[in-house]
């Protein structure tokens, strides 16, 4: 098993003995070039799904699934802390806004000048 959220940078060799893919959303023109290659090429037009699926969504191809197909991954029981945050709540946050002054401070003192 190969898994890599930069396709472009795994070795061909490697990703060409693989007989099942499974592609979650690329908006990166290389990694979504280096995943169409992998696609046969009756499903050539399945690439243009790369850069439009939504977050859980992915694209199964390969010898373990009867019809290439578009898929919803369930939500883990135990979601990791590592999620987006939700910027315009945070925006609008006067507590957050209160920190910012102490950021800046902090960014200014990691500044070299010269």
């Amino acid at each position: 098993m190969v898994i890599s959220q930069r396709p472009a940078k795994v070795n061909r060799t490697v990703a060409s003995q693989c007989n099942n893919l499974i592609a979650m959303r690329l908006t990166n023109g290389d990694d979504q070039a280096v995943v169409r290659r992998l696609l046969p090429d009756s499903l050539g037009g399945f690439g243009d799904l790369l850069p439009v699926l939504d977050t859980g969504e992915a694209l199964v191809v390969g010898d373990a699934i009867l019809l290439p197909t578009r898929i919803r991954i369930a939500k883990p029981m135990n979601e990791p802390l590592s999620g987006t945050i939700q910027f315009w709540d945070r925006w609008a946050d006067p507590a957050a806004a209160a920190t910012l002054d102490k950021a800046v401070e902090s960014w200014r003192r990691q500044t070299l000048v010269k």
